[in-house]
């Protein structure tokens, strides 16, 4: 690491399908003084290979783009080098994830972007600053000082020392620290009372609505809830297995009484490993993605009890009357119980198409490698094609959930046959684009009109008397709970073509 205040080398991680957008922070992070170099990886193998030949003051990753494993990059990173993780979209998780696996920062970068590409450059100043900051305490005192306090994150500048003596008696005559602290809580609250806390930047008085340095440190008790204690347990095992750094999720309070859920990252300077001494806490405020996070699981619990009703209290009844329908039709030859019979079936539709919306939504969070041409053959034997025919122009290999992906075929599939009747020769096959990568699925009907790409898109919206509206309205839902984008165009000879990029791809071995 350099010294607080030279200048900055970047490697910059990305570039798939927001590559315009990629180009003018790439160009920002260039034309910034402060920077001297800007290297570029699109791909997670290279990115890998240049961080380890190529040092760098920072890495800046694109951490969902196409071809890039944002995790694998940042895993492959020494400790010293701080990481700054880019998205696009998500629910906040993801941004948890980085951070929690040692990103530095996390930015999100809007669609309309006219200001990205001078926040990069800031964050990437202060991410790099604040490193060489810990990492040269004893340097530059007064530019040390300066950034200290100015710096836009909260950081507590701590001597362990004394819980170091304390930590280190407890190991020398315990076998096993965890079962310790767990049959023992009140000895990490000990721990923590046996901290000195050197100091406090400014930055902090705001965020714990304290009027002064001296208020905050008389309050300590009211910053510190329970959950802070009970998480801290994994930071004296991390301090007792010599550790330097460490990074967890905790919950603060401000002396209003606000919940401050937090970030919290530990460096020990080099020269302070043994003793202690001088030990560096960042506070980085996550409330509002944990807020997030709380009303998405509220949604997900209201769409669980809507999915359960749906499923009981719809489903079952119907299945009665099916039942009593069957008998009466074998009683009574009416073409008025053909009617029923066919608005059984619309409601079973829907009845089904609405379980699929309502379980649908959420993130694939753990995706299986799955080849597309076997899901598709699988979905096109499921589907009644009469003398329609299909080719599979794909070996391809995506990262997907594989039933989700099945109803994202199936309704495809279906919405060709029934909307364009008689025989529809559909294709699918690969996007391999400098850009993007993907796959497609389109048929030589007449197409969709481009005033109606949108509403076709809608739920409820349907050409077709019979039809539910839903299809592609679940279509759009798979293709957002992978994180891909979807559009509704024309292909080669007029018919639909409907294209999905920013799909993760298996590479070919």
């Amino acid at each position: 690491m350099s010294e607080v205040g030279d200048p900055i080398s970047v490697r910059y991680v990305g570039g798939g399908r927001n590559d315009d957008r990629t180009r003018r922070a790439v160009a920002a992070l260039e034309s910034e003084p402060s920077i001297r170099s800007v290297h570029r990886s699109t791909g997670t193998a290279d990115a890998i290979e240049q961080c380890a030949s190529v040092p760098v003051d920072c890495v800046v990753c694109e951490f969902d783009a196409p071809a890039v494993d944002g995790p694998s990059v940042l895993d492959a990173l020494d400790d010293a080098t701080p990481f700054v993780a880019v998205f696009d979209t998500g629910d906040g998780s993801r941004e948890l994830t980085a951070l929690e696996r040692g990103a530095a920062r996390t930015l999100r970068r809007p669609p309309d972007a006219s200001r990205w590409p001078d926040v990069l450059v800031s964050t990437v100043r202060d991410a790099v600053e604040q490193r060489r900051l810990v990492e040269h305490t004893g340097d530059a005192e007064k530019r040390y000082r300066s950034l200290f306090e100015n710096n836009p994150h909260i950081i507590w500048e701590e001597d362990y020392s004394a819980s170091k003596r304390r930590l280190d008696e407890i190991t020398s005559r315990v076998d096993d620290l965890e079962a310790h602290f767990e049959a023992n809580p009140e000895v990490v609250r000990e721990l923590m009372a046996d901290i000195d806390i050197v100091d406090v930047n400014e930055n902090a008085l705001a965020y714990y609505d304290a009027p002064s340095k001296e208020a905050l440190l008389d309050n300590l008790d009211t910053v510190f809830t329970d959950e802070a204690y009970e998480s801290a347990v994994g930071m004296w095992l991390a301090l007792a297995d010599g550790e330097t750094t460490y990074r967890w999720e905790t919950v603060g309070r401000t002396l209003s009484g606000e919940r401050k859920d937090e970030i919290i990252e530990l460096n020990v300077p080099t020269e302070y490993a043994d003793t202690l001494e001088r030990v560096y806490l960042t506070a980085t405020d996550i409330t509002d993605r944990k807020r997030q996070e709380r009303e998405l699981q509220r949604q997900r619990d209201r769409l669980d009890e809507f999915a359960s009703v749906v499923s009981h209290d719809l489903r079952n009844p119907l299945t009665v009357a099916e039942g009593h329908l069957d008998l009466a039709m074998e009683d009574c030859d009416s073409p008025r119980l053909a009617d029923v019979a066919r608005a059984h079936d619309r409601m079973r539709s829907l009845v089904d198409d609405l379980l699929a919306l309502a379980r649908d939504g959420r993130l694939v969070d753990d995706p299986d490698p799955v080849p597309l041409s076997v899901v598709v053959d699988a979905c096109w034997n499921t589907v009644e094609t009469g003398a329609s025919t299909l080719v599979v122009d794909t070996d391809r290999i995506v990262h997907a959930d594989e039933s989700r992906l099945k109803q994202l075929f199936e309704n495809l599939l279906r919405n060709a046959v029934e909307h364009v009747g008689g025989a529809v020769a559909v294709t699918v096959g690969d996007i391999d684009e400098s850009d993007c990568q993907g796959f497609y699925i389109e048929d030589d009907g007449p197409g969709i009109a481009p005033d109606d790409r949108d509403a076709v898109l809608d739920a409820g919206y349907t050409t077709v008397e019979d039809g539910t509206g839903f299809g592609l309205a679940i279509v759009r839902q798979v293709a957002d709970a992978h994180g891909w984008d979807f559009r509704v165009t024309s292909g080669d000879g007029g018919g639909a073509r409907f294209e999905f990029t920013g799909v993760d791809v298996v590479p070919v071995r």
